[in-house]
């Protein structure tokens, strides 16, 4: 599998997503940013369950709660465009994670989004350590955007 079929989506920017003016409305740069990062995982091969916890099974599940998010809008963003959303994720420590998003229109970045998960127990809610398959997708990111570097 190509990185670029797990961290290079594409998206259409609908009538819904526009405010009166006709760009997009603030709030919905960080609802694409995470449901690129949820499309993201899915295509590398994460089961959804295993991200987004059945709460009537209640067993050995851990949660990914957003502690930190930020949205910077460099261009307006209009109904009809095109935009290429690149993810970019990065460990931070042990129970930390960040998912950087591009947007990118016609070649150019657009806009840019920056979700912080943390790694929590759900029972307990004490962090613990991301899991094995979370990390796996985080070191395949980053070996593709380093080698591309080189």
């Amino acid at each position: 599998m190509k990185s670029s079929d797990w961290l290079i989506l594409q998206k259409k920017v609908r009538f819904g997503d526009c405010d009166s003016a006709g760009v997009i409305h603030f709030h919905n740069l960080l609802k694409w940013s995470h449901e690129a990062w949820e499309e993201s995982i899915e295509i590398y091969g994460i089961p959804y369950q295993d991200i987004f916890p059945d709460f009537s099974i209640r067993k050995n599940q851990i949660i990914f709660p957003i502690v930190n998010c930020e949205a910077n809008f460099l261009a307006p963003i209009k109904i009809g465009d095109f935009l290429k959303v690149t993810i970019s994720p990065h460990k931070i420590n042990s129970h930390l994670f960040k998912v950087h998003t591009l947007f990118i229109k016609n070649g150019n970045k657009v806009a840019e989004g920056k979700i912080i998960h943390c790694s929590l127990d759900v029972d307990s809610r004490n962090k613990i350590e991301l899991p094995e398959h979370l990390e796996r997708w985080i070191e395949a990111s980053n070996v593709s955007t380093n080698l591309k570097e080189c």
